[in-house]
């Protein structure tokens, strides 16, 4: 599958057809990471260029084919970029993929405590701070656990509610 050529296939869609993106990505195979190299170097474009809509169409196709250790230093780079919408996301791979690394550790912090720009789209019960929460935990080193002290003495209703997940088990 030439992934240059699917692009512009998404591009084309994206503009004619918008109720037809969300099914889009149903053509590829799940979990393989056969395209995995090539995803990268996708991500790494639409870093360079800042191209929000280049990064979706990676980020989609990243998902889609399976994320692992791999994708780190691309998610470290970012989680903190102002360019692009992509944080909730993001933040939810860290701690879906268990991807703990403590490279995370402190944009997850800034993403926990810096509601504009980074969660401009969290609404009262702010799922992108939750996300950071659970992402912090999956980490669990040393900073990421002081980082969680400092959140729970802001006294939030989210995090507590997220943390109290984590005392049953």
């Amino acid at each position: 599958m030439d992934l240059k050529k699917l692009y512009s296939e998404y591009k084309e869609l994206e503009q004619k057809d918008r109720p037809m993106v969300h099914s889009f990505f149903d053509r590829l195979p799940l979990s393989d990471k056969k395209f995995k190299f090539e995803i990268h170097n996708i991500i790494n474009e639409s870093i360079v260029h800042e191209d929000p809509a280049q990064l979706l169409f990676a980020l989609n196709i990243a998902y889609r084919n399976g994320i692992d250790s791999s994708y780190t230093k691309f998610i470290a780079k970012l989680l903190t970029e102002t360019w692009h919408d992509q944080h909730e996301d993001l933040v939810n791979t860290i701690y879906l993929e268990n991807l703990n690394d403590d490279i995370f550790t402190d944009s997850l912090y800034i993403i926990a405590t810096e509601p504009d720009p980074y969660r401009k789209y969290d609404d009262e019960m702010e799922p992108t701070l939750r996300k950071c929460i659970h992402a912090l935990k999956t980490i669990n080193s040393e900073k990421a656990n002081a980082y969680i002290e400092k959140l729970k003495s802001i006294k939030n209703s989210n995090v507590d509610m997220v943390l109290s997940m984590y005392k049953s088990s």
